[in-house]
């Protein structure tokens, strides 16, 4: 099958390419910029160009059998200047709207748990939760709307399918992420607190196997939620420590701290021009993350599997090592 993907020089993006050659399918990338060491030796076709290249995209999808949208803009900082909603959600626009003119016969999105609500957070959540409300933050309502905004398309001539993953782990975080980075900086002792609270973490590759999958199996105007298991930030510090064999393990602090501390926070980041160490997004994920995430539906119809977090742990800290991550 000739497959073309948006985001394949992200972290998921990169999994998906890898799985997708694994499996002898024909790949053709859509690439923004010049940092493509994510691609580096492997048999892809690349087309440079952004979300609303409307040139771009029609070359990226010409004589493709399907697609996977997996670009996107990850905040835990607001809309960053109106860039999350134009990401998110006008270039998910753009991409439907060449993949059906280019007569793609099935689409993959990839969204996130995060365009669903989290409350109630003591009860399952699955696909039936109810979308992610207008007073959450922008990220949420972007992938919430872009989702909506995907399935729309959904038509007897293009099948479209979303996943939901949780917050994913994993080898081949080559920029790295915002979590490869957290795992850099744990192990590097460059982070020496967490707040309490936790994650519902999943590993890339079992999402890219679930997300190749999907290109055969899966329904239609259907949404599938891939996690792993929910992991306090102090446990995920803990087993992060034992694997990699360093004693950096960081101390867990209540979340008040990190409210009270985050007008600090914000002035230094602003003084250094640097990016804040936290933000009150990130807080809130931490606190209020759903725990108790049911991905039955997509181990039934997409043969989703999840490892336990410590063999991600292992093999991601194993991949930094041996990448020159860690100095």
């Amino acid at each position: 099958m000739k497959v073309a993907i948006t985001g394949a020089t992200g972290h998921i993006g990169g999994v998906i390419v890898r799985e997708l050659l694994h499996r002898g399918h024909t790949v053709r990338a859509l690439v923004r910029g010049h940092d493509t060491k994510s691609l580096d030796g492997l048999d892809v076709e690349k087309i440079q160009g952004h979300l609303d290249d409307t040139t771009a995209l029609k070359q990226l999808m010409e004589s493709c059998d399907a697609l996977i949208h997996a670009a996107a803009l990850i905040s835990i900082d607001g809309d960053m200047k109106g860039l999350v909603d134009r990401t998110n959600v006008a270039g998910t626009r753009h991409v439907m709207e060449a993949a059906k003119a280019a007569g793609i016969k099935r689409v993959i999105h990839i969204s996130s748990v995060h365009a669903y609500s989290q409350h109630p957070l003591s009860e399952i959540m699955d696909e039936q939760r109810a979308p992610a409300g207008d007073n959450t933050f922008a990220y949420d309502r972007s992938k919430r709307d872009g989702q909506a905004l995907a399935l729309s398309y959904a038509s007897p001539d293009m099948e479209v399918l979303v996943v939901n993953p949780t917050s994913v782990v994993g080898p081949y975080d080559f920029k790295p992420s915002k979590l490869g980075q957290a795992i850099i900086n744990m192990s590097t002792g460059k982070l020496p607190f967490v707040f309490k609270g936790g994650f519902d973490f999943c590993d890339g590759r079992d999402v890219a196997h679930a997300i190749v999958n999907a290109l055969t199996m899966g329904r239609s105007g259907e949404a599938y939620l891939l996690g792993g298991g929910w992991h306090s930030l102090s446990e995920f510090g803990q087993i992060l420590s034992e694997v990699s064999g360093h004693k950096n393990k960081p101390i867990a602090l209540p979340t008040i701290l990190g409210w009270i501390g985050l007008p600090f926070i914000k002035v230094f980041a602003r003084m250094t021009n640097a990016e804040p160490l936290y933000t009150n997004e990130a807080l809130v994920a931490v606190a209020e993350g759903n725990r108790h995430i049911n991905c039955t539906k997509a181990k039934t119809e997409l043969n989703y599997t999840s490892r336990p977090l410590r063999e991600s742990l292992t093999d991601t800290w194993s991949w930094f090592s041996e990448n020159g991550y860690l100095g």
